[in-house]
Order: C-alpha cells, then structure tokens, then sequence
C-alpha cells in the first residue's frame, strides 16, 4: 500500500483540478462516502451529530456530509470556526441552511459537543502548520474532552499528516476517513493509534493522475469506492 506524503497530495489535488475535475465534485464524493463509513460503524439513526467545520476544504466535505446525512435521517447541527469559509465549502452551508439545519458558531456554543453522540471532525486538513492556535485549538481541546466518537476526515486535526505526530493538542479518532490515498501518517504505529479505524475513500480522481505520483498507487478501491484501511496495512 502506498502512503502519500503532503506534497504528493497537494501536487495529486491540483493534477485532479487541472484536468477538469471541480473541487465541489470530490466535495459531494467525501460527504456521500460519510454515509458508508456511519453504515460501517453501525452509527444508529437515532444519534445526534456534530458537525466541526474549519474554513478550508475538510471543512466543505463535512459540510457535505452533514447534507446527505440530514437526507437519510439523523439528527446533524455544525459548528462553525469562522464565517470566512471556501467558496466551495459556502456553497454546501448554504444548502444546509435552506435544509433547515442547524448551523451556529462554535466560540458560542462549544458545550453543545456534549449534547451528541459522534462528533464529525472537519477542523484542520493535511495542511497544518505547526500546533493548532487560538479557536482551532479550543475546538481540538473540546473534541478530545467530550467523551464522544469523534470521525474525522482525511486525518485527525492536530496530527502531523507525515511523521503521525500529535502536535499537542490534536484528535483522538474513533474513525478516520482519508480522502483518495492513505496519507503518510497511517504508516506510523502512533498515527494508526490516534486515526482509530480507518477508511479510504475514492473521490472520483483517475488512475492515469494517480501514476504521475507513483506508478499504480491508487488504492484498489471496492465496488462502491470505500475500503477498511485495516485490510490495507501490510508493509
């Protein structure tokens, strides 16, 4: 199994733009795959979800998610960091907010985590640099104290996406949704500990880019494009 590094990733993103693919469309991808991974873990529809969004683009895909989970059935609010969001990741806010869902300000509301059952990660992404500062660490402080199953997407806010190193503080994960390739941390024991069980999901980008990474590194997805990163492990 292949583990990409951020600048593979980072270079795999923009090859994916660059040939037509839109952000918004991996976006949609990332949150529909949420669905399989909440099947996965036998999450019931009778549990309250918090969404936490960031203001980049693993903000969008939990935006995403919290618009097809509310379509089948659970009980989703979001907490915002920051107004300032990425005009991708607006567009799913907006939808949410004409699906009446619930969407308030995390510096507002932060008790609310204790109020649900599963905490979505979509804080920080693989482009973290240094500890978490300011709101983002209260956000990362008030996951990790909430005694809730935390889902993060791609990796855990707070740890490094390269060494699996907890840039104090980050996420401990009950599960983790990585988005097109495994990234570097899951091949450490200590970014496998913090990630908790962990999936890798296709967001519709071709093998042809995947090659200009690495020859044959994208995952051998299954038929509905979400695998257990578990059966995926050996060196």
């Amino acid at each position: 199994m292949y583990y990409a590094t951020v600048k593979e990733m980072e270079r795999l993103d923009a090859l994916a733009v660059e040939n037509g693919l839109e952000i918004r469309q991996m976006m949609e991808l990332a949150g529909w795959h949420m669905l399989s991974v909440f099947r996965e873990l036998a999450i019931e529809k009778s549990a309250k979800i918090a969404v936490v969004v960031g203001k980049g683009n693993k903000g969008g895909d939990g935006l995403s998610a919290a618009h097809h989970l509310v379509n089948y059935g659970w009980n989703v609010e979001v907490l915002l960091l920051d107004k300032a969001i990425s005009p991708d990741a607006q567009h799913y806010l907006e939808l949410l907010e004409k699906m009446n869902v619930p969407v308030v300000m995390f510096a507002e509301h932060k008790d609310i985590l204790r109020e649900n059952d599963v905490i979505i990660d979509a804080l920080i992404g693989y482009h973290l640099e240094g500890a978490p500062r300011g709101v983002f660490r209260e956000a990362v402080e008030a996951m990790s104290s909430s005694g809730k199953k935390v889902i993060a997407y791609d990796l855990p806010s707070g740890v490094d996406p390269d060494t699996g190193a907890c840039l104090k503080p980050c996420v401990q994960a009950f599960a983790t949704l990585s988005l097109a390739m495994p990234k570097k941390l899951f091949a450490t024991e200590q970014g496998r500990a913090k990630s908790g069980q962990a999936f890798v999901a296709d967001i519709g980008i071709p093998g042809f880019l995947y090659d200009k990474i690495a020859l044959n590194c994208r995952p051998d997805f299954a038929q509905e494009g979400l695998i257990p990163l578990t059966s995926l492990l050996a060196p």
